[in-house]
């Protein structure tokens, strides 16, 4: 019999193990299950391991966090963040303080330096090289270990191995063993401690198949939609994210299912992922149906995008909001600017094609201290106010200023980034927001902080183009199909761009829509001018006389800005100004982007009904008066514009005039007016926007009011620009 005493007395180190073993209860699945892993089955074959594997195993990252340990003595470790220097101080103070303090302390980091060692280790897990560990990864590793060659294994777990960057190694090995994926949102808190916003899904896997092949099913809010999915005949419009009462969809069909394979990831690959990725790593996007697979796949075989044209863009993020204020490059101070090159823009002054969006109030804290502006009421010269002014003498200021040379060879001739006109988009972004792609043209001489970035093309008609194409739902469509949370150039480099084929006409029409809706004051006079003068490729005109020849889709006296008196030279009627004739804009360059990228109608219409819910609800409750202005809307991007839902206490700035009725001074909200048939509404309110000084404003709504059908606008559009260009969508 062997003497376990006498061999620790020999070998302390085994000795240690022991003790190890022992305080730890380390499992041992080969051990505790022999007869399942070698034990002889019924047929003559060994089972080799379990044939169901369930689980929702822990969601944790495996790192050391010494305010758990300390907290268990004295909570404010736990409760407040302290600088490293003052943990340091007080966690020395609490070790002479606390008795065995130390000790716990010492054993807790022993524990996860360990565990971490292990669990990093490329030898144990070689998959997850250069991941960041987190325990449910090891967990789908040990199921597929433990799995019997005919069992299955079902887990819930987050979505982080779908889309990390440096996962590809790990879904190499995940697709061939995944056969369905059910991604969830927990918007109807099915995990109460877990925030809404989070996803996570759940997975079936089984046996390592030769190629790929698995099911996928996204935006899932119940269980029993997975069911409804399986269940569904196939009839019927695909249920978007969202229903018509703005509810979060649960309702199934068989179109949500998207049969996954190796031709399928090839085109993720290509389109989310860095050049050269194998289709077995790609990364896994969210689409909602599988009619939504057949316009990534015309994306992916585009034959332009913006990478290709490296050498004639540049991005740029400019000034780092806290970084920027500590060397001295600009300091927080909120008022107008002299000109256009004191100003330094943030996310809110701008919208969708709209430059001038929001201008900060006098006292600006939050992000909420914003005014809508009103476009109609803009001086010609305005620039709304900043928050941010040089801190720096003009000269100095002007070398830290971003340069870009177009070329190696003309590294001498570089120019400031803010000589160019630019195309800029929001950094941060999120999938479930009205719009995720932002995009808006801004003008020379001013600067943005690091919360934006910004595109300068070489040349002007590359710059309106890429604009254009980038306000449209088609782009932002892919964008939110990424799951992405941050624009960047990598992201900025894959959108599609227009080819050298595409129709003349179809471009300029295009370029004009662009344009009205980002050329709102004489800072964009020389834009205006440059994209007149400019040669459209394939057209041997200046491309004016196409803007002259362009309309709108469908006739409606809310659309009086007339395309055919448009002039080569910037005047205050070339911009759209009107909140009627710009969705009216936006719409039709959603329609024009569709078919300059060979989308089809159906493809349009599924991708706005099913990805832009949020949109789709501020649609159905924004309501115009007869000039075209906005007289309610639910849109959260629009505080303040048009009247409250209800009568707001005490607020008697509001007059009526009817043909029976002539009151003033009087409280009025929208729900008060909107089956007004005829009659105007008279708004005084106080206009703190200008500089010179607050100063009061009349608005007034005019009835009958009405709300747009988008969808429709869409059909009108596109028989519109058939009839126009031909049936082909280039």
């Amino acid at each position: 019999m062997l003497d376990l005493d006498r061999l620790f007395e020999q070998f302390l180190r085994l000795k240690f193990v022991d003790e190890l073993m022992h305080q730890h209860q380390f499992h041992h699945w080969e051990l505790a299950f022999a007869d399942l892993f070698y034990g002889a089955a019924a047929a003559g074959r060994r089972r080799g391991g379990f044939d169901l594997v369930l689980g929702n195993p822990p969601w944790v990252k495996v790192e050391w966090e010494e305010r758990g340990v300390l907290g268990d003595r004295n909570p404010l470790f736990w409760l407040r963040s302290y600088p490293a220097a003052t943990l340091t101080d007080m966690r020395d103070d609490a070790f002479e303080h606390y008795d065995g303090l130390r000790q716990s302390w010492m054993t807790e980091l022993e524990q996860a330096e360990a565990t971490q060692s292990f669990l990093n280790a490329k030898q144990n897990y070689p998959a997850l090289a250069g991941q960041q560990t987190n325990l449910y990864k090891c967990f789908l590793r040990q199921a597929w270990m433990i799995g019997s060659p005919q069992g299955a294994a079902g887990f819930l777990h987050p979505e982080g191995v779908y889309d990390d960057p440096k996962g590809g190694v790990f879904r190499a090995a995940l697709y061939l063993r995944l056969r369905a994926h059910f991604q969830f949102h927990n918007e109807k808190h099915l995990f109460p401690d877990v925030d809404h916003h989070n996803a996570f899904s759940i997975n079936v896997y089984s046996r390592p198949r030769v190629t790929p092949a698995f099911g996928h099913i996204a935006n899932l809010y119940t269980p029993a939609t997975v069911d409804a999915c399986f269940d569904h005949d196939g009839h019927g419009p695909i249920p978007g994210i969202k229903d018509d009462a703005s509810n979060w969809n649960v309702d199934g069909h068989s179109r949500r299912m998207i049969p996954v394979d190796e031709r399928a990831l090839a085109t993720f690959a290509s389109l989310y992922d860095v050049p050269g990725t194998p289709p077995i790593q790609a990364r896994l996007p969210a689409h909602h149906a599988r009619d939504l697979l057949a316009v990534v796949e015309k994306f992916a075989a585009h034959p332009a995008h913006l990478g290709d044209r490296r050498g004639e863009f540049f991005v740029s993020a400019h000034w780092h909001e806290t970084m920027s204020q500590r060397d001295g490059t600009i300091q927080r101070e909120t008022r107008f600017p002299a000109d256009a090159n004191e100003l330094v823009l943030s996310g809110p002054h701008f919208r969708v094609a709209n430059p001038l969006n929001k201008t900060p109030r006098r006292v600006c804290t939050l992000n909420s201290h914003y005014d809508v502006l009103d476009l109609a009421a803009l001086p010609d010269d305005y620039l709304p106010r900043g928050n941010y002014v040089s801190a720096c003498d003009p000269s100095e200021y002007e070398r830290r200023t971003p340069r870009v040379s177009w070329s190696e060879e003309d590294e001498d001739a570089s120019r400031k980034v803010t000589e160019y006109y630019r195309v800029v988009n929001r950094r941060m972004v999120g999938s479930v927001l009205e719009r995720t792609l932002v995009t808006a043209v801004i003008p020379r001489g001013c600067a943005i902080i690091h919360t934006n970035v910004t595109t300068a093309f070489r040349r002007t008609g590359d710059c309106v183009d890429f604009a254009a194409l980038s306000m449209s739902v088609v782009l932002d469509f892919f964008i939110k199909s990424t799951g992405t949370g941050e624009m960047n150039l990598s992201w900025l480099s894959r959108l599609p761009i227009l080819t050298d084929d595409c129709d003349p006409a179809l471009r300029a029409a295009l370029r004009v829509h662009a344009l009205r809706l980002c050329c709102l004051t004489t800072h964009y006079a020389k834009l205006w001018q440059e994209a007149c003068a400019s040669a459209l490729p394939g057209a041997g005109v200046p491309a004016i006389e196409f803007f002259r020849r362009d309309r709108w889709t469908r006739p409606d006296p809310r659309l009086t800005d007339d395309f055919s008196a448009l002039t080569p030279d910037w005047h205050r009627g070339i911009a759209l100004r009107t909140d009627y004739a710009r969705r009216q804009a936006l719409v039709e360059i959603d329609v024009l982007a569709a078919r300059a990228l060979g989308l089809t109608l159906e493809e349009l219409l599924i991708l706005y009904r099913v990805q832009f819910p949020v949109m789709r609800q501020y649609e159905a409750d924004t309501w115009y008066d007869v000039n075209g202005r906005i007289a309610f809307t639910a849109s959260k991007g629009l505080p303040g514009v048009g009247l409250p839902r209800k009568a707001a206490k005490g607020d008697t700035s509001y007059s009526l005039r009817t043909p029976d009725i002539d009151r003033t001074a009087i409280a009025l909200g929208w729900e008060d007016i909107r089956r007004l048939s005829e009659g105007t509404v008279i708004r005084r309110t106080t206009d703190d926007t200008l500089p010179g000084g607050p100063v009061e404003r009349i608005i007034e709504y005019n009835s009958p009011f009405d709300r747009c059908d988008r969808e429709q606008d869409y059909r009108t559009g596109w028989e519109a620009f058939e009839r126009r260009f031909g049936r082909t969508g280039r």
